[in-house]
């Protein structure tokens, strides 16, 4: 479910244009249509998207933007860097990984009142979040063949990020040490923070006992590699044969088990799936085997599958606290309901919680 817009798209035009008088010093005859902004995935940002067209060297060009914002208003997450956003892609392109291509990051709060970067917009669309992509949408309407070059695009891009070299210090950026020593903490202490904040003082039942479990529980780490962070198949851009044009959103990038990505993507499909009710389509391969090929594919070992299936189901039931409020706040669910506790998410994780 997409945020409400509340910029003035109209405004944002005539400004953006402006901007863009700058930046394209060699171009001419500048014109820009607004597309708006995201229909069916993405709630913790504010992005635009901008067909422009100018002329250059005697030749017309015609190329889609994206502008995506600081976010103001009603938070989901306790704090949002949009530089490592912008940061991590112009690197990670370096590295043949299908990331946008950026043009710009504006730290000037000047121009918008906000801080934003800008980059290409990426052929073809992502799998629906809302309705869930299980359940309706371009997927459903897809083959079989199709929806499993949606999935295995997944699990090939997401471990050739895993397979980028981390040790020469080049994604330090990514690393958090104000928070613990090792990345596993730096995770755990960031989201059990989260849970104080977006809960405060009011109980979760579930979450609480989650976050004494996977303290109790927390293993060795014994590996690590950039962690894409919100990392599965709705966060791709797919042409419509299946193949990947783009991954996107870089918000909770960090360091870690890349086996937690791992864990995110399939909690996150399961939960979007049979935690609605909904079978999952035909053509999905199913976790033993998505498991086996990303080990395969990486050489590192997702022996810690389970806990960090379990962290990964506590982090979204935690995101979920925010994303109702802030559903409640724009006044498209009544208060009182305790959504932002008793939902689907929370009762895969207490199911979860009840298989140890």
């Amino acid at each position: 479910m997409p945020k409400p817009q509340e910029r003035n798209q109209e405004e944002t035009k005539v400004i953006f244009q402006s901007w863009l008088d700058k930046k394209l010093a060699n171009a001419s005859n500048i014109s820009i249509e607004i597309l708006g902004g995201p229909e069916n995935t993405g709630f913790s940002n504010e992005t635009l998207s901008f067909n422009v067209s100018y002329s250059h060297d005697g030749q017309d060009v015609s190329q889609g933007m994206v502008l995506r914002f600081y976010p103001e208003g009603f938070f989901v997450f306790p704090d949002y860097d949009i530089y490592k956003q912008f940061l991590i892609m112009q690197k990670l392109s370096t590295y043949n990984i299908k990331v946008p291509n950026v043009l710009w990051y504006e730290s000037s709060t000047e121009v918008f009142g906000t801080s934003f970067y800008v980059m290409e917009m990426a052929k073809g669309e992502a799998p629906s979040d809302n309705p869930p992509f299980h359940q309706e949408g371009w997927v459903v309407d897809s083959s079989e063949d199709v929806r499993k070059k949606i999935w295995w695009g997944w699990v090939n891009e997401m471990s050739k990020i895993h397979k980028v070299d981390i040790t020469g210090g080049n994604f330090n950026f990514l690393n958090r040490p104000e928070i613990a020593n090792d990345y596993l903490d730096q995770e755990l202490n960031y989201y059990f923070n989260f849970h104080e904040w977006a809960m405060k003082g009011e109980a979760h039942p579930v979450a609480d006992f989650a976050a004494k479990w996977l303290k109790d529980n927390k293993p060795v780490p014994s590996q690590s590699s950039i962690i894409w962070g919100d990392c599965r198949c709705a966060n791709i851009m797919y042409l419509p044969n299946g193949e990947i044009s783009a991954v996107l959103d870089w918000e909770m990038a960090s360091l870690g088990d890349p086996c937690m990505d791992l864990a995110w993507g399939i909690a996150i499909d399961d939960c979007n799936s049979k935690g609605l009710g909904v079978e999952r389509l035909s053509g999905f391969p199913g976790t033993d085997v998505t498991i086996a090929k990303w080990e395969e594919l990486t050489g590192y070992s997702a022996d810690n599958f389970n806990y960090y299936y379990t962290l990964a189901l506590y982090k979204f039931t935690v995101i979920m606290v925010r994303v109702i409020r802030k559903v409640e706040h724009y006044e498209m669910m009544p208060m009182g309901l305790d959504a932002h506790i008793n939902n689907h998410v929370t009762a895969m994780l207490d199911a979860k919680l009840k298989e140890f």
